[in-house]
């Protein structure tokens, strides 16, 4: 690259993003410029006041964002940092995109799309994890679903970044607490001992299993025992 041009990338550091802001026309338009004279993708890692904590250069498909899973993050909060990238086919967000988004429990993963003859910022395609996501991870689970904010110019972006991020947190607490509250749920096997018919031990179970959970116990299994001779 040109030394200009990384002159222009080192002063994207200098920015600060309004902290309800997404991103600016004015942050989107210095990046799609840039990606477009250099045919490289650009992200910005952008911390909740709006600084801008880590720039990355790619190659035209993706870029690669910095190893943060070394710092330990609450399973009911994000990162606390946003990725804003550049796309430079107008693609939208990509399985690789996703993946970051998810492993390194980003705030939101953004991709501006680049008018390959001005370049100029086309659409904003953002996304960020489901509330219940960020607390599955934690336990492995291997699906990590993802909802998609309605693709917008950069003008006309009107989520508030922070009180968007501030509920799906929120509602993580809340779920995380649901979850605590099930686990130190008193537990039990039901076993029913029975000289019947199989009907009638059934019946008995049933009732059993209702006062059971009418007491908030939880139950794992249902155990029959025959005793007729």
């Amino acid at each position: 690259m040109k030394q200009n041009q990384l002159r222009r990338i080192e002063k994207l550091y200098d920015r600060r993003i309004a902290p309800h802001q997404i991103v600016t026309p004015e942050f989107a338009r210095s990046m799609t410029e840039l990606s477009h004279e250099t045919r490289r993708q650009i992200g910005a890692l952008i911390d909740r006041k709006g600084y801008i904590e880590y720039v990355v250069v790619g190659d035209a498909r993706r870029i690669e964002l910095p190893d943060l899973k070394r710092t330990r993050v609450a399973a009911d909060r994000f990162r606390g940092l946003r990725c804003v990238h550049t796309h430079l086919r107008g693609e939208h967000l990509t399985q690789d995109d996703l993946t970051d988004l998810a492993l390194l429990r980003l705030d939101l993963m953004v991709a501006l799309d680049v008018d390959e003859r001005t370049g100029l910022p086309g659409m904003v395609r953002a996304a960020h994890l489901l509330p219940t996501t960020a607390a599955e991870l934690d336990a492995n689970e291997a699906a990590a679903p993802y909802a998609f904010l309605e693709p917008q110019i950069p003008a006309q972006m009107d989520v508030d970044f922070l009180a968007l991020i501030n509920s799906l947190e929120e509602e993580m607490a809340r779920n995380r607490r649901t979850t605590r509250r099930a686990e130190a749920r008193d537990r039990t096997i039901l076993v029913g001992v029975t000289k019947g018919s199989l009907a009638e031990a059934e019946e008995s179970m049933a009732e059993l299993h209702e006062l059971a959970t009418s007491a908030g116990v939880i139950v794992l299994i249902r155990l029959f025992r025959d005793v007729r001779p």
